[in-house]
């Protein structure tokens, strides 16, 4: 009688005993717990990101963040399993914080950590964003329209009050700099706090792989595997068939526009995320510095001098969709030949009317799909019926 009780227990509650645990548990919390089970099963390895790690135990997990913004200490989370005892808090460092997994009520304050919820399924958690203004994901700007999702603003200025109404679980926040950032707020009003550093890895791969570190905090470690190998995998592809063209007949590439507001033409490095992109894209970007991790400011003229001839040039600018747009900013780009054949190229493809660019959101998660992009541009006889998902085509106009 008593093991019929048990079945039907599983069967209605989903009660599941913690010996027989075959997957991580992603609804509800543990039941008689054993220390001797692992409640993990399905678990990360963290393949391509730098700026987080995982180490599993059998009713916890700890997830380590570094370098999360310059000067920034090491961050540590520790995530048990609900329904399981936490693990002292004298065997970790000061100020690692503790939270029960699968999580709950969830506030993002990065529109690039949306398009990992959506993909792990996780959008039923999200009660609350910084601000709807640029965010492309369409379920979530649907959300927010009907009211599903508020809003609780930008670093320092959070709305601390709203915050704690909706008491969140955790919010997923991020670092540049402690005296303007949202984090240290958060933190004093007792608010368990994610740092993601994704903006710091400096490969495609390695941002994308963050997406495993939203995962983390809901046991969704199996989904995002399984996402992320497919990705990968997609990303490997495109940069085999880019590898395959020879050295001569890589374009040469210019970068970005000259900017009126700091005086500066800044030119990524080789060693920064873009320049992974164009490398593997096989372009030749002009004028970067080869191993340089970080972005050079050129003059003007240094610029004019040396990209004058490139062959294709990629800008990144709000609400330029034609040639005249960018000519309009200086009549100087008329001389660039790459404007003069049509060869000018913009990441705005899918931008909402608030400069929202789905390029820095779903391209983040994506990078396959923008490598994809950048061979239809550089080599555009290996992709010749390309659908384009971020780049687009300024039309063309005579120069003077």
């Amino acid at each position: 009688m008593k093991s019929a009780f048990l079945l039907i227990a599983i069967l209605l509650f989903g009660l599941l005993p913690a010996s027989a645990l075959d997957a991580n548990i992603t609804d509800g919390c543990a039941s008689d717990y054993d220390r001797a089970v692992d409640y993990f099963p399905d678990k990360v390895v963290v393949e391509d990101a730098t700026r987080y790690a995982v180490e599993y135990f059998n009713h916890y997990k700890v997830v380590s963040v570094s370098d999360a913004f310059d000067g920034a200490p090491g961050f540590v989370y520790v995530l048990t399993q609900c329904g399981t005892p936490g693990p002292d808090p004298a065997d970790f460092p000061a100020g690692a914080q503790f939270i029960d997994v699968p999580g709950g009520n969830l506030i993002t304050l990065s529109t690039t950590q949306l398009p990992a919820l959506s993909l792990l399924g996780l959008l039923d958690q999200l009660v609350a964003v910084d601000s709807g203004f640029y965010i492309s994901t369409p379920e979530v700007t649907d959300m927010i329209a009907a009211g599903q999702i508020s809003e609780v603003g930008f670093g320092a200025e959070i709305n601390i009050e709203r915050v704690l109404e909706l008491a969140p679980d955790l919010v997923m926040s991020y670092g540049y700099n402690p005296a303007t950032d949202a984090h240290p707020v958060l933190l004093e009003a007792g608010i368990f706090t994610a740092l993601d550093a994704s903006w710091r890895e400096q490969s495609p791969l390695g941002r994308a792989e963050w997406l495993k570190f939203s995962a983390l905090f809901y046991n969704h470690e199996a989904e995002a595997e399984a996402i992320y190998a497919e990705i990968a995998a997609d990303y490997a592809a495109v940069q085999a068939a880019a590898a395959a063209v020879m050295t001569d007949e890589r374009p040469a590439v210019l970068l970005n526009t000259f900017s009126g507001y700091s005086d500066a033409w800044y030119i990524p490095g080789g060693g920064t995320y873009v320049g992974q992109l164009m490398r593997d894209a096989g372009g030749d970007v002009l004028l970067a510095e080869a191993d340089s991790a970080g972005s050079q400011p050129l003059s003007f003229e240094v610029v004019y001098d040396g990209g004058l001839a490139a062959d294709i040039w990629l800008i990144d600018t709000f609400g330029v969709n034609t040639s005249a747009e960018l000519l309009a900013q200086d009549s100087r780009f008329g001389d660039f030949a790459a404007f003069q054949s049509g060869a000018v190229w913009n990441n705005n493809r899918d931008e909402n009317a608030n400069g929202g660019n789905n390029f820095y959101e779903w391209g983040v998660v994506q990078p396959h799909l923008v490598l994809a992009d950048l061979l239809a541009i550089f080599h555009p006889e290996l992709l010749p019926s390309h659908e384009f998902a971020f780049y687009q085509q300024l039309d063309t106009v005579e120069a003077d």
